[in-house]
Parts: structure tokens; C-alpha cells; sequence
């Protein structure tokens, strides 16, 4: 073997550096896990880069005057290299394989001494990073339940703690060469140089991650080794160890935002009762609730200023009286309301918005309707204040994230407008919409912009229609299998009274639209061909119409179809989201959820001379009537302004008092899993151990019992469950998913 070409400390490629003295590797300045003989494997090929080093030579070099299984040690090593590296042996970038000879590194390769080697701040102002030590973490709290809960986070935490030290003592810190914002004239075309490395691996479903200011950690959203609730999470770059913040009882959680200093992480909790923004230290400890607010349909978004005087959510608008944009200010405690719906803004509910990476304007989508938000359009404002400036007119944004491109030019978003859904993007100031070709997927960028963080599906099933058969109400089970599957989303399949046909909904043209077939799901055949979103249908008493909902771009309507998928007429009009509609049992009427008067409330359309009378009063959704004709039964969800309480109330038919029925379930953001038969009601309860699981109420015993725990997730903000009158058959729609986080590290 000939001479090392290079005697200096420092050896670098692509992302990563190998330090020889100190014994690490590290990308983008972060301590990765590799040690012991792959780390010395890695080094001597380092040493003779381009040039074959062989099997015989590793040995003389590792093994002098031992024998051991060199072919395994060997193989090993490079196996436990590749994983770090994010190589693959089919098509390497680093180590390459030469059967027979021994292997070659065949990347480019650059040293420096240390000396020249300007370790600084990922503020890119030349200023050394601040390091939290040992002695900087703040003290973990008991956990809310458990010594062995307490126990598992201060073991977390004194591992995290440790993590730091190491780092620190090492240098967790960020190259001067990754510090440079990226060009903003390049920032349109797909980057040059760039690869994609996973951060997280273990099951489960991760999602909305963010870079700390320093960009060391990352903060997520993780349904954990059970699977069973999201929580946050941090985790330090080049660990596998994640770090548990937050200890949640019920609710749902957003997207977590590190605070300026990186000391804090804050995020919203809705739960029906004490829905607000909290935060929690980086490393943890106990939370604090900043204000009330922040919650949508779902948890919305959250953003901190630059100065971390203020922070950006969604809440109440007074002069609206529905949920705007909102800056918060942590000195004060004083809300501003930036943006509102109505006039003169031209639009009727906000949903998700994004603050530039200047700090100075921010992006949100908002739609015309407050029916839904599945048409968007894309507008800009100040963080000064003024008039949003329509970015987009086609309403064709989805509520989803959206995300900035480095530069501040331009905005990534979610759409339809191709029929499948794809990612594009808009200039800042206004412009054509072009297909977004240089980033995978919307997510989060770290200061420099040179490496961006997002959650990438795995492995998902699209919702699916399941079947359970019972000996009688509430069980026990007979039979539980999968229904109806396909390529695409199947859901909410209603069975009609005989219990011989069901209806249900499905994406397999593109469209949501209405399916019929039989109890079984054979013989399936489209009934509505409306090209739009049609949802929730239910059957006539008689089974010859089937009513359901249609969100178009202005507002949601109730139409009616024949079974045969003939005769369409609608039964509501006007600007009012009116949604989820049911039958009375003699076919007289139909019930429905309507926001006309500024929150969701249950309505009765008569179906003789089209009156219309509100039956509650105080928030309704998802009625369903009692088939011996008598009692209204219903949910509640989002208001307009916050989630109202969970649970399924009644009230007589002709009005009057509306006692709560059962409490708590089902819970927020599936207020649609619940049906009704003869004898009692089936609901979700989603909180149940060891998951989520169907449950009965009688409504004789007045006592609820377990029916079956689901295998997999319910599909939220759908209906996905029904039943046939005996109660013997239940529907329900349940999915699962696989998410990963994973960075891509670009280099212009």
C-alpha cells in the first residue's frame, strides 16, 4: 500500500469531515455515531482516496497478528459506514465495492488544518455560538403520572444533557462555509448539488419538524413507540436518542416553533377545555400556557418574531368575530389582529399562514367560503399591517402548510389544479404558478438555507372501509375484516335500513364522489359524476334518495340523488356552509349543520315547503335521529372560533332541553364516528387503551362497554362509522401511516 496523500487532521467530503486526531465524523459540524474499526476502516480509505485499497491490506493494517474473520469484520465495517454516510452499495457516492479486490472511496476529497478551519455561528455573524452546558438545563419536572414516567424523562433528559456536554466538548456547531444564504437568483432552479439523508427511523408517523436557531436539534411531532397520541419531541443531529417534551392527557397538538434563543419550543394544544399556546424548555420540563387560542379545525400554526417580542397565531378577531391572524406580544400580553375575514379583505376564513424568511411579510391561504377548506387562495401581507395582496385566483390551495423558498421569492403550497395533488409555487409579489421542481416537499429550512427538514410518508394506506359483524348489539365480534380497499381513499359507507346495499365515498376517479354496491362491497357503481367533493351520504327512509353534501369553491350545500344517480336537486343556497346532512325517519325532512348564524348549528329543512328551523342553540353537528322518531341526537366541532366540547348530546324533535348523552366521546376532530340503532349509539374513543376502540351506549342500561379496538388510525374530520338498526353490523373507516423525517442538504 503506498503512502497516505495527506498528513492534516481534517478530511472532508461532500457534507462531512473526519477529525483524524479527535477520532470523529461529522456533518455539517455535528458529531455523527461512528467508532472503533468502521471508523478506522473509513480512515485508511480516506487516506488513498480514488485508489483501490484492498481486503489483504485492510487486514495487514486492522488484524497484523490476530486471526478473525476478516470477510465479516470487513463487511460490517463498510455496512455500519454506508448507514452513516447515507451510501448505498447499488449506486455508491463514497465506498465503493470492487468484488474480489477490496473497496475505494470515490468521492472528492479536501483537507485543512485545524488552524484554518473557521468554526462559527449558524447566525452567520461571525459571533461564537452560544452552547448550553450541563449546568444550563433547566430541571425536569415530575411527569404527570408515574414515578416510572418520571423516571424515563429524567433518564432522557440526563442523556440529551450528556449529549450536549459531548457535543459541546467536540463541536456541535456550524461551518462557516454553510452559513451564506443561499443565492436568491438561483433559488427557482433545482440546487445544484444535493442529497437527501434520513434524520429519524423509528416507527410511527413524524411530522412537522423544525431547525433550532443554531441548527443542532430539531423539533417534531411523533406518535412515539405506541403509536398511540403526538407529542413533542427534539432531537440532536447524528442521535438517535429523541427526547420526549410533552406529556398530553387528550387533544391534539401543532406544529412546534423554537423560540429566537433556542431555549424554548411553543406549540398549540387544543383539547375542547383549555385550548391555548403553550410552551416548554428545549430540554425539558414543565409547560406554561402563553394565551388562550390557536386552534382551527385544527391546531393552527404558530411563528415567533425575529426579536422574541412576539408571536404570530391564529384567534379571535373582534371586529370579525371569527378566527384572523393574530400577533401576540409576550411583553404585553396584547393581541393585534393583522388579518380578519370579511371586508374589505374579500375572503371568509383564514387557515394556515407562513412568516418570510426576512421576517417582514407573511403568507397565508384563505378561502371564500367558511365552509371548508379545500379551495384556498394564496395572499400576502405586512407583518406592519395593511391589505392582503391576492397572490392566487383559481382557488386551488389546500389548508395545508406553506413554506417560503430561501430567498424570500417565492411560495410552496399544496394543490389540485393538475387533478392529483402536487406540490407548486407562486412568485412573492405576484405571478404565474409553476410546478415546484426543486424541493421534495414543504417543510422547514434551516437559517442558512442550505438544508431543509419535512416529514415524508414511508408507508401509507389510503383510509379504507372495514366490516365488523356482532352476535348482537355491542358484541361480542363474529367477523372484522377489511371491506372495500383500493388504490385510493374509501370511506364513511352507510348501510341501508334492509342492510343489503351500502353507499359510500371514494377518490378513485380523482373526485370524491358517491359509489354505491352491495352489503359486501361487491358490485360497486358510481352514482355521482360532479367532478367536485361530495361527502357524507345518507340514505331515505324508503332508499330511494341518498342526501350528502357538496363543497364547491363559494360554500357546502345539501343536494339529494336518486339511488340510480339520475335526478340531482340541491335542498340549501346561499353563502352558509351547510353540512352533514341526515334523514328524519318518516322522509319529511332532512337535519343538517349550518354556521349561518356565526357557529355550527343543527337546522331541519322540510322537504313539503323548503322551511328551515334551527333546533340548537348551543353549537350542533352530525345529526342523526332516534328511529322511533322522538329524540335528535348530534355532535359538536369547530365553532368558527374554537373547538366546542366533545361528546353526543339530544334533543326532543320538536325542541326543548339538550341533556349531554355521552361525554368526551368522540373526540375532537371526529365528531363524525359515531352512529345510532335501535338500541343505543356507537362512537370512537379515541383516547382508549391499548388504542383506539369502538364503544356502545345502551340506551336501556344507560352504561357504555368496549366493542372492538381499531388495528389501525380513524380517518379524523370524516364521518367513518355506522351501523345497520339491529346494531349487529357496524362500517368504519380506519388507514395507517408510516412518516419519516429526513433533511435535504443542498449545496449551490
Amino acid at each position: 500500500m503506498q503512502d497516505a496523500v495527506h498528513p492534516e487532521h481534517l478530511v472532508r467530503f461532500g457534507t462531512f469531515e473526519v477529525d483524524l486526531e479527535a477520532g470523529e465524523l461529522r456533518r455539517i459540524g455535528l458529531k455523527l455515531k461512528l467508532t472503533g474499526q468502521p471508523f478506522q476502516v473509513l480512515t485508511i480509505l480516506l487516506e488513498h482516496p480514488g485508489r483501490v485499497v484492498t481486503r489483504e491490506d485492510l487486514q495487514k493494517r486492522l488484524w497484523p497478528d490476530t486471526f478473525v474473520d476478516v470477510d465479516h469484520n470487513l463487511n460490517t465495517a463498510i455496512n455500519k459506514i454506508r448507514e452513516v454516510l447515507g451510501d448505498l452499495a447499488e449506486s455508491p457516492r463514497f465506498v465503493e465495492t470492487l468484488p474480489r479486490r477490496g473497496y475505494r472511496f470515490i468521492a472528492p476529497v479536501t483537507t485543512a488544518s485545524k488552524e484554518r478551519n473557521g468554526l462559527m455561528d449558524s447566525r452567520g455573524d461571525g459571533a461564537p455560538l452560544p452552547m448550553i452546558g450541563p449546568g444550563d438545563a433547566p430541571q425536569v419536572s415530575s411527569a404527570p403520572s408515574g414515578s416510572r414516567v418520571h423516571h424515563h424523562r429524567l433518564k432522557n433528559a440526563l442523556v440529551v444533557v450528556g449529549l450536549i456536554f459531548l457535543t459541546t466538548v467536540g463541536s456541535v456547531v456550524v461551518l462557516r462555509t454553510n452559513h451564506t444564504r443561499a443565492p436568491a437568483q438561483d433559488e427557482n432552479q433545482a440546487s445544484s448539488t444535493m442529497q437527501i439523508v434520513p434524520v429519524t427511523t423509528a416507527s410511527g408517523s413524524a411530522r412537522s419538524p423544525a431547525f433550532s436557531p443554531n441548527g443542532a436539534w430539531l423539533a417534531y411531532i411523533w406518535d412515539g413507540p405506541e403509536r398511540k397520541r403526538d407529542e413533542v419531541y427534539v432531537q440532536l443531529f447524528g442521535s438517535d436518542a429523541p427526547l420526549r417534551l410533552t406529556y398530553s392527557k387528550k387533544g391534539r397538538l401543532g406544529s412546534p416553533a423554537w423560540s429566537p434563543d433556542g431555549r424554548e419550543i411553543a406549540f398549540v394544544r387544543c383539547d375542547g377545555e383549555e385550548d391555548g399556546v403553550f410552551v416548554v424548555p428545549a430540554l425539558g420540563g414543565a409547560e406554561r400556557r402563553l394565551t388562550n387560542g390557536g386552534c382551527l379545525a385544527f391546531p393552527g400554526p404558530l411563528a415567533y418574531l425575529s426579536d422574541g417580542k412576539g408571536l404570530l397565531m391564529m384567534d379571535r378577531c373582534p371586529a370579525a368575530e371569527q378566527s384572523g391572524l393574530v400577533l401576540f406580544s409576550l411583553m404585553t400580553g396584547e393581541k393585534q389582529c393583522l388579518a380578519h375575514p370579511g371586508p374589505p379583505n374579500g375572503f371568509s376564513q383564514l387557515w394556515w399562514f407562513s412568516l418570510s424568511p426576512d421576517g417582514r411579510t407573511i403568507a397565508f391561504t384563505a378561502s371564500e367560503s367558511r365552509a371548508t377548506g379545500t379551495y384556498n387562495d394564496i395572499y400576502v401581507i405586512p407583518l406592519s399591517g395593511g391589505v392582503p395582496h391576492r397572490l392566487t385566483t383559481d382557488s386551488h390551495c389546500f389548508d395545508e402548510p406553506l413554506m417560503w423558498t430561501p430567498g424570500g421569492k417565492s411560495i410552496v403550497f399544496f394543490s389540485e389544479r393538475s387533478t392529483l395533488r402536487s406540490l407548486w409555487r407562486v412568485p412573492a409579489t405576484g405571478g404565474e404558478v409553476q410546478r415546484e421542481v426543486a424541493y421534495p416537499a414543504i417543510g422547514s429550512f434551516s437559517v442558512d438555507g442550505h438544508r431543509l427538514l419535512y416529514s415524508e410518508q414511508a408507508d401509507e394506506e389510503d383510509p379504507s372501509i372495514w366490516r365488523a359483524d356482532l352476535a348482537r348489539p355491542a358484541g361480542p365480534v363474529l367477523k372484522n375484516a377489511e371491506s372495500i380497499r383500493t388504490q385510493y381513499p374509501e370511506m364513511d359507507a352507510q348501510p341501508y335500513a334492509d342492510g343489503m346495499r351500502i353507499v359510500w365515498v371514494s377518490r378513485r376517479t380523482g373526485f370524491w364522489e358517491l359509489w354505491m354496491s352491495d352489503a359486501a362491497g361487491g358490485n360497486p357503481r358510481q352514482i355521482t359524476h360532479l367532478n367536485l367533493f361530495s361527502g357524507t351520504p345518507r340514505w331515505s327512509p324508503d332508499g330511494k334518495w341518498i342526501s350528502f353534501d357538496l363543497n364547491t369553491s363559494h360554500s357546502s350545500q345539501i343536494y339529494v340523488i336518486d339511488a340510480d344517480g339520475r335526478r340531482l336537486r340541491p335542498i340549501t343556497n346561499g353563502p352558509s356552509s351547510n353540512v352533514r346532512p341526515s334523514w328524519s325517519r318518516d322522509g319529511n325532512s332532512i337535519y343538517f349543520a349550518s354556521n349561518r348564524t356565526g357557529r355550527y348549528e343543527v337546522w331541519k329543512h322540510s322537504l313539503k315547503g323548503g322551511a328551515e328551523v334551527q333546533l340548537t342553540r348551543n353549537g350542533g353537528f352530525n345529526p342523526l335521529e332516534s328511529y322511533d322518531g322522538r329524540t335528535i341526537y348530534y355532535t359538536k366541532d369547530y365553532n368558527g372560533l374554537k373547538y366546542d366540547e366533545a361528546g353526543i348530546w339530544s334533543i326532543p324533535t320538536s325542541g326543548g332541553p339538550d341533556p349531554l348523552v355521552v361525554a368526551g366521546k368522540p373526540q375532537l376532530g371526529c365528531s363524525g364516528y359515531w352512529a345510532i340503532t335501535k338500541d343505543g349509539l356507537y362512537f370512537l374513543n379515541e383516547d382508549a387503551d391499548p388504542g383506539p376502540s369502538i364503544e356502545f351506549y345502551g340506551f336501556g342500561t344507560r352504561r357504555t362497554s368496549h366493542v372492538l379496538t381499531l388495528g389501525k388510525r380513524p380517518n379524523r374530520f370524516e364521518p367513518g362509522l355506522s351501523a345497520t338498526a339491529d346494531g349487529k353490523t357496524i362500517y368504519y373507516t380506519q388507514y395507517d401511516q408510516q412518516s419519516a423525517i429526513k433533511m435535504m442538504e443542498i449545496s449551490r
